[in-house]
């Protein structure tokens, strides 16, 4: 039996419960604190502790310097991407999005930006990645872009984990954000640690390789969602976060999808705990999937259509209150018929490239 069957029976058979007891395991952000041991406890209540508490800090990406990335194993077995879509990837790898089509980006960044302006308004602080430089953009993999920062930081309780995507040029984003988030950090007394570097040329396909994208993964107290396709996320990354934050009293729970989805986030959002809205037919076994404790929530039905043009993938400013596309509009009518406020917001082209804004932002403060 391979380690990647083993991997995979230990996450449909044993679930959470397998890690049980298992120590954590961090890769320290400096050389200095490799030293110390980590103190695995939520000491200052600083962080971000669930999907919809008051929002006081966040991660808004950009499409500038969006450079498009060779054909990988990733975007070829995507069924989200359209054949049309791999063979422009194909052609135009190496050149810029403004460049192939200025007006497209004109629209597309005025949008990003507009949603970066919107959480400015309402008092929130907005942090942006800085740019690298055109050199850098080609450097190792080919292509760049830091218009989905969902992606490469996890906010959990008390800290800030740097994680790294399948897809290597998405993995570049890492030192355009570590000014930022290192003046938080100083300023909240939040940790800020990296788990497992993958591999830089491994295959793709490696379940072995610690790959997590924060389009999986949902924060619900003790219990954290993580989404499984198998072209994201991958087992070895879910194990190392599940043996991580279990000294903390976290439970890691599993969501297998089917390879039409990438992210959980794609087919999934929660406004307020004991809501959700969610397509449940990218999902292998569908509610039954979910944890138990949310057996008995509120489930508001999206369609395939829906969850296709980011219907699903809000990012919530406050309890019952969430930032989506403002073309979303009968899921728009559910969700205000079920007590939640939508601060309704264009953003069709910005999805058009498979994010809508939950993907573009990460939160780094919450008030719980």
């Amino acid at each position: 039996m391979t380690n990647q069957v083993s991997r995979r029976n230990f996450f449909k058979f044993a679930g959470a419960a397998a890690a049980a007891g298992a120590a954590a395991t961090v890769v320290p952000s400096a050389v200095a604190s490799a030293l110390k041991k980590p103190v695995l406890t939520d000491s200052n209540g600083v962080g971000v502790y669930n999907e919809w508490d008051q929002l006081q800090s966040i991660i808004v990406g950009t499409p500038e310097g969006f450079t498009f990335p060779k054909l990988d194993w990733v975007l070829d077995t995507y069924a989200g991407i359209t054949d049309e879509v791999k063979a422009a990837l194909r052609d135009h790898h190496g050149k810029t999005f403004e460049e192939l089509d200025p007006a497209q980006y004109a629209v597309t960044k005025a949008e990003e930006d507009a949603l970066a302006a919107l959480l400015e308004s309402e008092g929130i602080e907005v942090i942006r990645p800085t740019m690298p430089s055109e050199a850098e953009q080609q450097a190792a993999h080919v292509g760049y872009t830091a218009m989905f920062e969902r992606d490469n930081t996890l906010a959990v309780g008390d800290e800030l984990i740097n994680i790294f995507c399948r897809t290597g040029s998405r993995r570049k984003v890492h030192p355009y954000l570590h000014k930022q988030l290192t003046q938080v950090t100083q300023r909240t007394g939040q940790a800020h640690i990296s788990q497992p570097v993958p591999a830089l040329m491994a295959e793709l396909s490696d379940e072995d390789q610690p790959y997590l994208e924060g389009g999986d993964i949902f924060v619900l107290g003790k219990d954290i969602l993580v989404g499984h396709a198998g072209i994201a996320s991958s087992y070895a990354g879910i194990e190392w976060l599940q043996k991580h934050l279990e000294p903390k009293g976290y439970r890691v729970h599993t969501i297998e999808l089917t390879k039409d989805w990438i992210h959980l986030d794609c087919i999934f959002s929660t406004p307020r705990e004991g809501l959700a809205m969610a397509y449940l037919g990218g999902v292998k076994g569908g509610k039954a999937a979910f944890p138990e404790f949310m057996q008995n929530w509120t489930w508001l039905e999206a369609t395939k259509e829906e969850a296709k043009a980011l219907g699903c993938n809000g990012v919530n400013i406050a309890p019952s209150r969430t930032i989506i596309g403002a073309e979303h509009t009968r899921i728009i009518e559910m969700l205000e018929n079920n007590g939640v406020e939508c601060v309704a917001l264009p953003y069709a082209n910005v999805s058009a490239f498979g994010g809508g804004p939950r993907c573009s932002t990460h939160p780094l403060q919450r008030k719980s």
